[in-house]
């Protein structure tokens, strides 16, 4: 995967919530964008430095303390018609933290996902920067995270082909063939049977996805084909056959 530019990112804010940690909290939220959004600022984990002077051998001792997530300095070009904006400003009213979501854009493939950090912060001030003529009139909301930041890492989706299901019927003693394949990894994709069994008499090929062989008895096999691809990505697919007398 290949380092990425800020360009086309974009910022959400939730509702207030002074709880809210999980993913699929973060996911089931009512989000509203934060548009004409110029710069996302500066912001990450950092651990305090505890230190402590040993008078017996003369060295400082050093140990991580309390974990601090920053602020974010979130610089826009005020707007305001904006509801994500409005919203934003609103909120310096409340103290109550809000829920955010950040965006980025860096999917590693045409049909992958981006990376997403959410997080929850009261907004701390809005203030208004007018400067001269000739400059636009910005907004800078101060963010002050409250807690951990939950980041979804850019990653490629994998599509199975055909989805999930009955693929085609097998007779018992008859040559059969079928094929599953995957799309939307990075690298060379392989196939496994990773739970059940395919029907007695057909192999699958694990560069091809190809399930072939003659059945040797009668009767429904239930299997799920893992595709696993060398640079990022992996799906999976529950199957069956049906082999007739």
């Amino acid at each position: 995967m290949s380092i990425q530019t800020t360009a086309k990112s974009r910022v959400f804010i939730g509702n207030p919530n002074a709880t809210i940690a999980l993913l699929n909290e973060y996911e089931g939220e009512d989000w509203t964008e934060i548009k004409e959004v110029e710069d996302l600022g500066e912001w990450g984990a950092e651990g305090t430095e505890v230190t402590f002077l040993s008078l017996a051998d003369g060295h400082v001792r050093r140990r991580k303390g309390s974990i601090d997530s920053g602020t974010v300095a979130l610089i826009v070009g005020r707007d305001p018609s904006d509801p994500g904006q409005n919203k934003t400003r609103a909120a310096v009213e409340d103290w109550m933290p809000y829920s955010f979501k950040v965006v980025l854009n860096d999917k590693p493939t045409p049909t992958g996902e981006n990376t997403v950090f959410y997080f929850r912060a009261p907004v701390m001030s809005a203030r208004n920067s007018f400067g001269t003529a000739d400059e636009i009139t910005k907004t800078t909301f101060s963010l002050g995270i409250d807690g951990a930041i939950l980041e979804v890492p850019a990653a490629p989706v994998v599509t199975m082909s055909p989805a999930s299901g009955a693929l085609a019927g097998a007779s018992e003693g008859n040559a059969y063939s079928a094929t599953v394949t995957a799309s939307g990894g990075i690298g060379t994709v392989s196939y496994a049977v990773t739970a059940g069994t395919l029907p007695a008499g057909l192999t699958l090929n694990a560069a091809t996805g190809a399930i072939s062989g003659t059945p040797s008895a009668a009767g429904t096999s239930n299997f799920t084909i893992t595709a696993t691809y060398t640079g990022s990505g992996e799906a999976e697919g529950e199957y069956s056959i049906v082999v007739s007398a």
